[in-house]
């Protein structure tokens, strides 16, 4: 007697069905981060740690064990891992990052060297180096050339060409020394204006000011002085900063925003405005991290929201995270405000044109000023210059050497540090030396 085909082929079926349903399980669960763990008879849950760096292939050893190298993805099983990506020439970066069961958790180091490779922007003497708001240009003087028609007021551009110079003079100092003003960059960088000063019984007041094209060589000779329209052009700079700084603080959390305006001073957001550090007037708590709970994933570092008077703190906006930067100064004599509206009638005064210079300038106000990749803080203390990275982990001494004016800036692609310093000159002379963080 033969069996039913029919019933052979829809058993045959009904298997292929089954091998395909507990395939598919099986793959999702292994996406997941599910192993079987052959010891214990089971198919037991795993995280996905992600380890990158700049620079790639540095060595990376979890718990004391060397185990890879960056860039690489690991499925481990849930628990606490002390993670140290290290590479010759380079200081290491540590971190505890704590896996969950088929969640990702990243450790991203960037990694600074050791000893770098100096080399210098200028010659002679250079002083009032600025950073312009998008931090692309450094506006700055230089005096004691043996060419006189050589002294004067240049703007160094990281973004320069084949096509153009990075350096561009666009002042002499034939009518004026532009090493004793003050300059400040417009807003949209289109313009810096040189404010000369008198001192009159001890107090500061202002002779001249001078508005110059950034664009190229300005005749000074040509030029009227803008001290009578001064307090319309703070006024009109002024609409400009709160056009720009009202959409930003428009991205934060409502709480954190009313703070930023009216309970904080030196605020600066980050280049991609994701971050912020600000220092509180008074003490203040911050609500539970509504943006955190609603994420797989956050930082690991531990938060601080319980706010101090006269501390200083980073809030992420991605992840709702706030952090205490214990390392961090602030200038006695100056404290931005947060530009939100201009006022009718400013006042011309030095008072004043401080503001708007600190309004991009952090280290007018403060020890700190951000790394152009956002993700790590520049900061000036007594051992020189370190960079830090944004939760208030791994500080690293990048020099030694003191800055003037705590002048230590980025450039744009995060490749150099460039500082008013005095490497191996006589102790009154400062220039521009660009330090190699490749």
């Amino acid at each position: 007697m033969t069996k039913n085909p029919k019933a052979k082929r829809l058993v045959i079926n009904i298997l292929i069905l089954l091998f395909l349903i507990g395939g598919t399980f099986a793959a999702v669960q292994y996406a997941k981060g599910y192993r079987p763990n052959i010891k214990d008879r089971s198919f037991q849950g795993s995280g996905l740690l992600n380890v990158t760096s700049y620079p790639k292939s540095a060595r990376v050893i979890i718990n004391d064990r060397l185990t890879t190298v960056t860039d690489d993805k690991l499925y481990l099983i849930p628990d606490s891992y002390t993670i140290k990506i290290e590479k010759d020439g380079f200081h290491p970066w540590t971190k505890t990052v704590p896996l969950k069961s088929e969640l990702v958790s990243n450790a991203d180091a960037r990694l600074f060297p050791i000893i770098t490779a100096t080399s210098p922007l200028t010659f002679y003497q250079a002083s009032n180096a600025t950073i312009n708001p998008d931090g692309t240009k450094i506006a700055y003087t230089l005096t004691n050339s043996p060419i006189e028609a050589d002294n004067g007021l240049y703007i160094h551009s990281f973004s320069s060409n084949f096509f153009s110079s990075q350096f561009v003079q666009i002042a002499d100092n034939s009518t004026k020394d532009f090493s004793k003003a003050t300059l400040v960059w417009s807003p949209d960088s289109s313009q810096i204006m040189a404010v000369f000063t008198d001192e009159i019984k001890n107090v500061e007041k202002i002779n001249s000011v001078l508005v110059l094209s950034a664009k190229g060589n300005n005749n000074i000779k040509n030029l009227s002085d803008s001290t009578l329209r001064l307090h319309l052009i703070i006024s009109e700079w002024q609409d400009k900063y709160a056009k720009i700084n009202q959409p930003t603080l428009a991205l934060y959390p409502s709480f954190l925003s009313e703070i930023l305006t009216n309970r904080a001073t030196n605020v600066y957001f980050s280049p991609d405005k994701d971050k912020v550090f600000y220092t509180v007037s008074e003490n203040v708590n911050l609500p539970d991290n509504q943006i955190g709970q609603a994420l797989p994933n956050t930082n690991s570092t531990k938060e601080t929201r319980n706010l101090q008077k006269d501390q200083t703190y980073l809030f992420d906006l991605k992840e709702g995270t706030n952090y205490h930067l214990p390392f961090a100064s602030n200038s006695a004599e100056l404290k931005k405000i947060v530009i939100t509206t201009r006022e009718a009638t400013p006042t011309a005064s030095i008072d004043t044109l401080k503001q708007l210079k600190a309004q991009t300038e952090s280290y007018t106000t403060s020890n700190l000023s951000w790394y152009s990749n956002s993700n790590q803080i520049i900061v000036n203390n007594s051992d020189g210059v370190s960079i830090v990275d944004y939760d208030g982990l791994n500080l690293i001494n990048i020099t030694y050497v003191q800055p003037k004016y705590r002048f230590a800036v980025s450039s744009p692609d995060g490749s150099h540090l460039i500082l008013l310093t005095n490497i191996n000159q006589k102790t009154d002379t400062f220039n521009l030396i660009s330090f190699d963080l490749k």
